[in-house]
């Protein structure tokens, strides 16, 4: 239980969170929430304007927390090395947080600057990773929607349940994942 006097965007957006990974994104309501907090539902209003709002506080929330995530599996590594642990970092956080993660799609249609300005920080860990390739900025761009495609469409099956049967989902992942990564090295080598 959050004490009134504790209770700022932040503890809310925590709860929110917390409540999204149980009942999922879509069904979150400001008066569940408040239960969840153990309020009445117009003190929320104390701190967000609405349900937007707070959606859009957990994309926020999620985008950061996804940044560091990332930006962790990449330090200290670079090249290939630094797209594999970026990759697997990728999808352990949409594993670990499903419902948070799709709140990150919110970000494109978000008219909040700051929002969508903090959604272009994990393209920017990105960016970073690919200075050594020395490719043109359209070769890059290209690359990273392809790969940023490919790792979303990948947890997105997985997590709808598409990858039953005999063969390792991990081991798909890691070869999926290496072919990616083998067209960078055959762009680098042209």
């Amino acid at each position: 239980m959050i004490k009134r006097r504790n209770l700022d965007k932040e503890a809310i957006l925590n709860a929110a969170a917390e409540l999204a990974e149980k009942i999922g994104l879509d069904h979150i309501t400001l008066k569940q929430l408040a239960e969840k907090l153990e309020i009445k539902p117009p003190s929320l209003y104390n701190h967000l304007k609405g349900l937007n709002e707070l959606i859009e506080g957990l994309a926020q929330l999620a985008i950061k927390k996804l940044e560091i995530v990332l930006q962790n599996a990449a330090t200290g590594k670079s090249k290939e090395e630094a797209f594999i642990e970026i990759a697997h970092a990728y999808r352990k956080f949409a594993k670990e947080n499903p419902e948070l993660y799709k709140s990150i799609l919110k970000i494109p249609v978000s008219e909040d600057k700051t929002l969508q300005e903090e959604g272009l920080d994990v393209v920017r860990i990105l960016y970073k990773v690919m200075e050594p390739y020395h490719y043109s900025n359209e070769d890059i761009i290209h690359f990273m929607r392809g790969f940023r495609s490919a790792l979303h469409g990948f947890v997105s099956l997985e997590d709808a349940g598409f990858f039953k049967g005999n063969v390792d989902v991990e081991k798909s992942y890691d070869r999926f994942i290496s072919s990616l990564i083998y067209t960078l090295v055959i762009k680098e080598g042209e």
